[in-house]
C-alpha cells in the first residue's frame, strides 16, 4: 500500500485478503506466508511472533509485486524463478512445467529402490530437467540423459545441470516422431509426459491454462495415451535387459497405460498409487 508503512502483520492480513479473490481461504493464506518468508526470510512462525516488524521499502516492493501477481493468477513458482524438488532449488520460467509433487514422489521412489545405482538412465519429456537433475546428483556414478523437444525446456533444464552441479548430457528430440534409436541404450527410463485429456481442462484452476505450456500438459481426447505408446515402443530395443520403466500417468488411465507394457518382454507390470491414493505410477519392469 503506496505512502504507508505497514507491519509483517498488516501486511499478511492485506495480501491474504487480496488473494482470497483468487483463491480459498486456507491457500490464499498459505500463498501469503510463502510470499513473505521468499521476501524476508520470515517462515509461518516467524511472522506470526514478529508480526509488529516492518520490512524495509525493498522487500515491502517486492512483497507488493509478488500478491499482485499471484492474485491475477501467476503462479508463485513463475513469481519466484524457481521451486524446491528432492531437497534441490530448480529454476522454472514460463514456457516449462512447473514439477508437481507427484513427479517428486515418483523420483523419490526411484532413489529409495536404486541405492548405489551405477548404470543408465534416460528421463523422456525432460521438461526443467527435475527428474533427470534429482536421479544424478543420487546416483553419481550414473550415466544421465535427458531429452526433450522443447528448447525453451532445454534452456531451463541446461542452467538447472549447471546450477546444481548434476552431470547430465541434454539432447533435443522428439518421442513422437525420432527413431527409437535417437534414446541410448538405458536401464531405467523415467518419464512424466504429456497426460492430461482435453476434457479435462475445463476442472483446472486459470493459473495453470494461462500461464503452463499447453504442449507439455495435455493430449487429445481421442489419443490420450500416444505418448505412453511412443515410450513402450522405446522401451522394446533401448531398455536393457532386467531394466525398469518408470511413468507418471492419468490416474483415469492408469490400468490403460500398463497394459501397453503386458507381454513377454516383461517380467512385471505394477499400477502404484500416490500418496492420496490415486493411481499415479506405472512401473514395468524387463526380464532379464
Amino acid at each position: 500500500m503506496a505512502g504507508k508503512v505497514q507491519t509483517i502483520s498488516e501486511i499478511r492480513r492485506r495480501i491474504t485478503e487480496m488473494l482470497g479473490t483468487e483463491w480459498p481461504a486456507e491457500e490464499a493464506a498459505a500463498l501469503a506466508s510463502a510470499i513473505l518468508r521468499e521476501y524476508t526470510g520470515m517462515g509461518m512462525a516467524a511472522q506470526l511472533a514478529f508480526g509488529e516488524r516492518v520490512p524495509d521499502a525493498g522487500a515491502a516492493a517486492r512483497i507488493e509485486d509478488a500478491a499482485v501477481r499471484a492474485a491475477a493468477g501467476e503462479p508463485l513458482q513463475y513469481i519466484f524463478g524457481y521451486t524446491e524438488f528432492c531437497g534441490h532449488r530448480i529454476e522454472v520460467q514460463p514456457g516449462v512445467l512447473i514439477p508437481r509433487p507427484e513427479t517428486e514422489e515418483m523420483t523419490m521412489m526411484i532413489i529409495r529402490g536404486n541405492a548405489g545405482f551405477t548404470g543408465a538412465v534416460t528421463d523422456l519429456c525432460t521438461g526443467s530437467g527435475c527428474i533427470a537433475v534429482a536421479l544424478s546428483l543420487a546416483f553419481p556414478g550414473a550415466s544421465l540423459t535427458a531429452t526433450d523437444f522443447s528448447d525453451a525446456a532445454l534452456a531451463v533444464a541446461r542452467r538447472n545441470v549447471g546450477l546444481t552441479g548434476a552431470a547430465v548430457s541434454l539432447r533435443k528430440s522428439d518421442i513422437l516422431t525420432d527413431e527409437p534409436s535417437a534414446v541410448p541404450l538405458s536401464d531405467i527410463i523415467v518419464s512424466n509426459p504429456p497426460y492430461v485429456t482435453m476434457r479435462e481442462k475445463a476442472a483446472m484452476h486459470r493459473n495453470v491454462l494461462d500461464h503452463e505450456p499447453h504442449e507439455a500438459l495435455f493430449v487429445p481426447d481421442d489419443d490420450p495415451l500416444l505418448y505412453y505408446r511412443a515410450i513402450a515402443a522405446v522401451a522394446e530395443t533401448r531398455l536393457m535387459p532386467g531394466g525398469t520403466v518408470w511413468l507418471e500417468v492419468n490416474e483415469n488411465l492408469a490400468k490403460d497405460t500398463a497394459a501397453l507394457f503386458y507381454g513377454p518382454l516383461y517380467r512385471m507390470v505394477q499400477v502404484i498409487q500416490d500418496i492420496r491414493g490415486k493411481e499415479r505410477f506405472v512401473k514395468s519392469e524387463k526380464h532379464g
